[in-house]
């Protein structure tokens, strides 16, 4: 009996290489110190008319016209909005992830997780679709395999390449596929998945796994929800509620979504968001000029919006947004307060004073120097409590304050 020779030619093949690549580029690019090399590539640029244009640009725009000419007789406008609908999933993930990090939308480094796992995607589909396997199935598989993947690959390079296991990569892998299942299913295949039509609900459970477009959205709300949590808690020690809050809201909302297609709980599941939205509604009319109304361990009351447990940052106009949790900042963190404070930073560190570390002294009042609006700083660290009794003082009498709150310890 002959045995049957390996193609190398093989689609399948080709999927275990590109795994393996998603397991040792990020390794090689640390040892032989090319990741910073790729970050500088983001920030070479050129004159043109008098303005500054980024070469990553340039070469981005050359690529998508010469795209357009070789595939104008592929073009229509589904594959239009289609494409569209990738590139706001790409903007989604941007302005969720990576906060203080102020990247451009540009930025090779910042992009690498989607550009990597949307090639993943298209390299399952090449090896499965030939094999007659159902959309549904390479939908599924291909989520799996780019968690698990993602998941191995973050553990193994904390030990062999002294990363820190950094959660939210993973969660950004994750939505890399899905990019690429979009890209694949509704602008390769101009929206094959929904051409018996749109419907997300099914009568059972066991059928979310057989309808694709279906599990494609859930697929989506899942990654989204985990992109989010993993966002503002991507300290390592935060890896276990990370996983325990995305399974329970996503828990939450497929039971919303399955549940409302009977009427009795359509009605209680409407009442229950008409009670909250109108008592918030009220609230935030009510403490609108009143900043933060109320704080305790684990609280925040601003504006009349509760926010728990999460760290949040007030930025000098009064919008606000949920941020990363850390104790200490580092330089990447302090890059980005000298970006958007211009006169005074004031730290919450906490109920216990746990946070607010990473500044050049150990001080409750300290100046330092801001390279970007070549002033000084004045940078205020005080336990959360106390600290919003300084914040809610300094609004009153007018002052520009950029508010960073640790809201537990």
């Amino acid at each position: 009996m002959t045995r049957e020779r390996l193609d190398i030619n093989s689609p399948t093949v080709h999927v275990v290489m590109y795994a393996m690549l998603l397991f040792v580029t990020p390794f090689i690019l640390l040892q032989n110190f090319l990741q910073q090399a790729i970050g500088n590539m983001s920030r070479y640029s050129f004159q043109l008319f008098g303005m500054e244009v980024p070469w990553v640009v340039a070469v981005g725009i050359v690529v998508a016209i010469a795209l357009v000419i070789v595939l104008r007789s592929y073009i229509t406008m589904y594959r239009v909005l289609a494409s569209i609908a990738v590139i706001l999933m790409v903007a989604i993930a941007q302005s969720t992830t990576d906060y203080y990090f102020n990247h451009k939308f540009y930025d090779l480094q910042q992009n690498w997780h989607y550009i990597a796992y949307g090639i993943f995607a298209f390299m399952m589909f090449r090896a499965l679709k030939p094999k007659k396997v159902p959309a549904s199935k390479i939908i599924l598989w291909t989520f799996i395999a780019a968690l698990c993947i993602s998941s191995v690959d973050e553990g193994v390079q904390r030990f062999i390449s002294a990363r820190v296991f950094d959660i939210s990569d993973i969660a950004k892998d994750v939505w890399g596929v899905l990019l690429g299942l979009v890209a694949i299913y509704f602008v390769g295949e101009s929206g094959s998945v929904v051409r018996r039509g749109w419907k997300l609900r099914q009568k059972r459970v066991a059928d979310y796994f057989k309808k694709p477009f279906s599990l494609l959205v859930l697929e989506i709300l899942f990654a989204y929800v985990f992109l989010f949590l993993s966002s503002i808690l991507s300290d390592s020690r935060f890896w276990y509620q990370v996983i325990a809050f995305t399974l329970a809201v996503f828990a939450i909302a497929f039971a919303v979504i399955h549940l409302s297609q009977k009427r009795g709980f359509r009605i209680a599941f409407i009442s229950v968001a008409a009670v909250i939205i109108i008592l918030q509604l009220v609230f935030f009319i009510k403490y609108h000029d009143a900043n933060i109304v109320c704080n305790s361990y684990g609280l925040t009351v601003y504006k009349g919006i509760p926010i728990i447990y999460f760290d949040i940052l007030i930025h000098p106009n009064g919008m606000f947004r949920l941020v990363d949790k850390k104790h200490a900042f580092n330089q990447r963190d302090m890059q980005f307060f000298y970006h958007h404070a211009n006169d005074i930073l004031l730290i919450g560190s906490g109920s216990e004073g746990k946070g607010g570390k990473g500044f050049p002294e150990v001080r409750e009042t300290q100046f330092i120097f801001n390279p970007v609006t070549k002033r000084g700083l004045q940078v205020i660290i005080q336990k959360t409590p106390e600290a919003v009794k300084v914040f809610n003082r300094l609004k009153e009498e007018g002052k520009n304050v950029l508010f960073v709150i640790h809201n537990t310890c």
